[in-house]
């Protein structure tokens, strides 16, 4: 017979087998996937590169897309028609894109100010009749301007092609001038970015098997920090400097305006020895790209990649080979603890404590040198040879057990075993029907008491939560601070919400249920006459199906309505303006119910995310829709709707 732990480190072996052939023959998508998952979390939680405060963010965000001509003289009080000023902010009003004039005072404004040098990150593939000032202020700043190409796969799609800035602004040259680079930006198979180029071979084309440098390197190159440019045509990952918006934008119309450059930027001091990307705010220009960090717009990606090499930033990665290696060690590890230990709870707990100092290493290895070494394996391969060790040696033990049965059964008389058991099975049926019977008339009796004690539980539970209510409404009496009191009314209505559920429930013939709509109704009353008294312009309507809601789905329904409701009477009917409240439940398809809350007052705020208010109502509301499991979507036009919906428990 083997002994449990006999063939142990042969499943270690087998794990490593498993996992190393899932990775080579083709099966590793999955585990690839997981590795960059954690490689993420990693840039997400780790170490990021510092930010060099020379990189600046000039940004065409919504507040210079939307300038307007009224603009100009009553906020600026730009009134002199020759100014630079007043040209390029009359200029900004035209629609997009802009006339290339633009971008000759901004360059000459930035220039002017001691900036170090510019990058353009806007195409300009064709030209245009106002091509000549741009075109003039780019030779006249050739040594600190860069301008975007963009590297395109041609129509066979097995070549790549550079596509330059118009001949107009920058005449084509073999080598490439040295004002343009390319934006370009590669995405891994899961489509996110981690890796910057520098530098680029072109297949075919005018200058076929020239070399192009990106952006970043050409801005590198016009700086003097050349020797910062990575070698090589591979792509380099970068440690990321932060969460996107870690660059702030400042928005470009803002330096035309006189109060805006002496406030904001010093008079031009502040771009003195800065390096300044002009490019676009938001994904309007889509040049949005998913990061390990979130959507990136591509100037700030280019900043990233010129911060990570000024700061010698980059991450390594361990090739296959040596990822081999280690997991090859890592068996070892688990052959190790397989033959010594022999115990095999201890053993899986060693296992799996290698596997926790592994990832440990990890964290500390990135932090510290920025090496990502891999962790899924391992920790898989540890993992998987804790459990097929510890379910063989259950197996081997079970085994064992069964034999022993055996062996006992086989010594002992069939019919001796046979006729006690038939003895004993009668007598045990005859005093289990007696103890059934007993036992039917306690339950029948018990059962009656706990509909008593039920509602009895319920009724105290309304009195406390009523108790609590009314401590609230007395001690608000001598609260000054209107914030205070607002916080301590809406506790209150918060309270009253789940009081008036407990009513419902020692009210109702079934003690785990209640009418909803019966509840909603009471429940919106209450809240009107809260707010604004039976005079109120504002009307609520409810229109429930018949539908009786547990109390684990009816309190968050509850608060949630009371929540949406009491925003609708802060924030949509201000100024004693009318209108309707409109609250809806009704079953949809697949077993899910839908709960709507409109109103047709003022309307949510534009570009302003719900769930990442500060409000404590919105967190509570989000955070009760997570707690049935539901979803919640807002719709915002003509008033505001917030509609969750969340599977049905009722039947």
């Amino acid at each position: 017979m083997l002994k449990p732990r006999s063939y142990a480190h042969i499943l270690a072996v087998l794990a490593f087998a498993l996992i190393a052939g899932c990775a080579h023959f083709g099966s590793v998508a999955w585990l690839h996937e997981v590795e960059l998952s954690v490689q993420d979390a990693l840039t997400r939680f780790g170490r990021h590169a510092p930010v060099d405060p020379k990189l600046v963010f000039l940004a065409r965000d919504t507040a210079s897309a939307n300038l307007e001509a009224a603009d100009i003289e009553r906020l600026f009080d730009l009134r002199e028609a020759d100014s630079d000023s007043r040209r390029a902010l009359s200029l900004m009003v035209h629609e997009w894109p802009w006339p290339r004039d633009v971008y000759a005072l901004v360059l000459e404004r930035l220039i002017g100010a001691g900036a170090r040098a510019v990058i353009f990150d806007f195409t300009y593939p064709k030209s245009s009749p106002r091509d000549d000032a741009f075109r003039e202020s780019l030779d006249r700043h050739r040594d600190r301007v860069v301008v975007v190409g963009n590297i395109t796969d041609d129509l066979d799609g097995d070549a790549s092609v550079f596509s330059a800035p118009t001949t107009t602004l920058i005449p084509q040259t073999s080598p490439r001038d040295s004002r343009v680079g390319f934006d370009n930006f590669w995405t891994d198979a899961d489509g996110t970015v981690r890796h910057a180029q520098y530098r680029w071979s072109v297949k075919h084309g005018v200058w076929e098997g020239g070399e192009e440098f990106s952006l970043a390197a050409r801005l590198l190159q016009k700086t003097g920090h050349g020797d910062a440019v990575p070698a090589g045509r591979e792509s380099y990952r970068m440690r990321l400097a932060g969460p996107p918006g870690t660059f702030r934008p400042y928005s470009i119309h803002e330096i035309f305006v006189p109060e805006y450059w002496k406030r904001n930027y010093a008079g031009g001091a502040f771009f003195r020895d800065k390096v300044v990307i002009i490019g676009a705010s938001g994904n309007w220009q889509h040049d949005e790209h998913q990061t390990a960090l979130g959507l990136m717009g591509g100037p700030e990606l280019q900043l990233n990649a010129i911060n990570a090499a000024l700061h010698r930033e980059f991450l390594w990665v361990a090739p296959w080979q040596m990822s081999l290696a280690m997991w090859g060690a890592i068996t070892m590890f688990s052959v190790g603890c397989c033959l010594l230990v022999r115990s095999p709870f201890p053993r899986m707990a060693l296992i799996l404590a290698g596997a926790a100092v592994w990832a440990g290493m990890q964290v500390i290895l990135y932090n510290w040198k920025g090496v990502y070494i891999p962790i899924v394996a391992p920790v898989a391969i540890l993992t998987l040879t804790g459990v097929f060790s510890i379910t063989y040696d259950l197996v081997c033990a079970g085994a064992e057990h069964m034999r022993l049965r055996r062996n006992i059964s086989e010594r002992k008389q069939a019919q001796e075993i046979l006729q006690g058991a038939n003895d004993e099975l009668e007598r045990r049926v005859t005093e289990r029907t007696v103890e059934l019977s007993r036992a039917n008339q306690s339950l029948t009796a018990l059962l009656a008491e706990k509909d008593v004690l039920l509602k009895e539980i319920q009724h105290r539970v309304k009195k406390n939560l009523q108790t609590i209510s009314s401590l609230l409404n007395l001690q608000s009496a001598n609260i000054k601070d209107p914030d205070a009191l607002r916080l301590f009314m809406e506790t209150r209505y918060r309270v009253r919400s789940m009081s008036l559920i407990h009513e419902k429930l020692y009210q109702s013939h079934d003690l785990s249920r209640i009418d909803f709509a019966d509840y909603l109704k009471t429940l919106t009353s209450g809240l009107a006459g809260s707010f604004a008294g039976p005079s109120s312009a504002v009307r609520i309507s409810v229109d429930v199906e018949e539908i009786m809601l547990g109390v684990d789905s009816a309190v968050p329904c509850g608060l949630i309505v009371n929540e949406l409701v009491t925003n609708c009477f802060k924030y949509a009917f201000t100024g004693g303006r009318a209108g309707e409240i409109k609250i809806r439940m009704a079953r949809s398809a697949e077993a899910r119910l839908q709960l709507s809350v409109a109103d047709d007052g003022v309307g949510f705020p534009k570009g302003l995310d719900f769930r990442e208010t500060e409000s404590l109502g919105m967190q509570l509301i989000t955070t009760l829709t997570e707690q049935l499991d539901g979803s919640i979507e807002l719709t915002n036009g003509t008033g505001t709707k917030f509609e969750i919906t969340f599977p049905d428990t009722t039947h």
